[in-house]
């Protein structure tokens, strides 16, 4: 069953035929499963093999192509009916004889007839290799970049999206705060990330967590500044300090969450570094409301955060939305896309510097006048 009314569907289809219309594309080839999760329901996480939605400007719904057996992914999850859900043969997978390309693009054509095609050449699941396939099959045809074009129709959520963006704060708040309080001096670092695994997963008594991605929780002295790290089954010692960003996922919609510990007295500098995050990430949510840009939201971060003089190289934060980062902003200085009601954030203060490490991060609404956390854990160093 789909995750949303077919009418908020139609809606999303309509808004990203006007921005292929505005852009001046006949039919959207869409590669990012996020996009087509987005438009369709599709709930497959099967985008490791090539598939597609193809909308064409104008039209009700989009259609989908997936590989044969991926259809019994699209049956129970997308609201589109079965004659607009096609696949290509297993036959096509596996082999240099035979291309998923070869059906695609065909069908690609066929939908296309004599309009100017464009495609999300920056998914990152579009190599090289799937772009001469393609090719081969279009062959003089003109295509465009559409990387863009869903993504301007996604940044501000409906009330129903928002909903699901809840569901998951209150899962995430829950895990992150019972793994860390499970850390003491002896403790796996792997016992930690299996309790908050556990956790996303089983969610709250309301709501069940969907599928996850691995916590990022780098522990110990030369590792709290990896940003990217995750855990090992080394235990935990007197001193060791966690950088923790996770995120819990309903439906696919994230909400993100980030906090740091330390076993035993936290050090003078640590402190001092905390202070700074914690000062500049609410000099940033006090500047977040409709009207701003995010260079804005940066430059309110930098006036609060710099005088502390802890380096900090990194952004502040970026769209959140299906599948985490949804690609619509940047919470850095030079981007001037302005915020309006009902866009999400994810704040994230991170300080990942060969001097220091610390991060502390919250999922935000943009709300009336104001941003608004989606968060209820406590601001604070957690000591253990």
């Amino acid at each position: 069953m789909a995750a949303f009314d077919l009418s908020e569907y139609r809606d999303r289809v309509q808004r990203v035929s006007a921005n292929m219309e505005a852009a001046g594309i006949d039919t959207l080839v869409i590669l990012l499963e996020s996009h087509m999760s987005w438009l369709t329901g599709y709930e497959g996480d099967s985008d490791y093999v090539p598939q597609v939605t193809i909308l064409r400007a104008g039209d009700t719904d989009a259609r989908i192509i997936l590989r044969e057996m991926d259809l019994y992914c699209a049956y129970p999850t997308v609201y589109l009916d079965h004659d607009r859900i096609e696949c290509y043969p297993e036959d096509h997978i596996g082999t240099d004889e035979r291309s998923p390309w070869d059906v695609i693009g065909r069908r690609i054509a066929e939908i296309a007839g004599d309009g100017r095609i464009g495609v999300e050449f920056s998914a990152s699941n579009f190599s090289h290799a799937d772009h001469q396939a393609l090719v081969r099959v279009l062959g003089d045809r003109e295509l465009v970049d559409g990387s863009r074009v869903v993504t301007q129709a996604r940044a501000r959520k409906s009330d129903a999206e928002l909903g699901y963006m809840r569901q998951s704060a209150a899962i995430v708040d829950r895990a992150l705060q019972n793994g860390i309080d499970l850390i003491a001096e002896g403790v796996r670092q792997c016992d930690v990330a299996a309790r908050i695994t556990h956790d996303l997963i089983a969610g709250t008594p309301e709501c069940g967590g969907g599928p996850n991605r691995p916590v990022t929780m780098p522990t110990g002295p030369g590792v709290a500044q990896a940003p990217h790290l995750k855990w090992t089954d080394a235990p935990f010692r007197q001193g060791d300090q966690t950088d923790f960003e996770t995120a819990a996922f309903v439906h696919r919609y994230a909400c993100a969450l980030s906090r740091t510990s330390v076993v035993g007295p936290p050090s003078d500098r640590l402190l001092h570094v905390h202070n700074a995050v914690l000062e500049g990430f609410h000099a940033a949510l006090e500047t977040i409301r409709p009207g701003v840009t995010c260079g804005d939201v940066h430059r309110g971060f930098s006036r609060a955060f710099l005088p502390h003089g802890v380096r900090k190289k990194s952004r502040i934060g970026y769209s959140i939305g299906v599948d985490w980062s949804d690609l619509c902003f940047s919470l850095q200085d030079d981007d001037e896309t302005v915020l309006e009601t009902n866009h999400t954030m994810h704040l994230i203060i991170g300080i990942w510097e060969k001097e220091d490490a610390y991060v502390f991060s919250e999922t935000i609404r943009v709300g009336q006048d104001k941003g608004e956390s989606f968060s209820n854990m406590p601001r604070e160093l957690f000591v253990r």
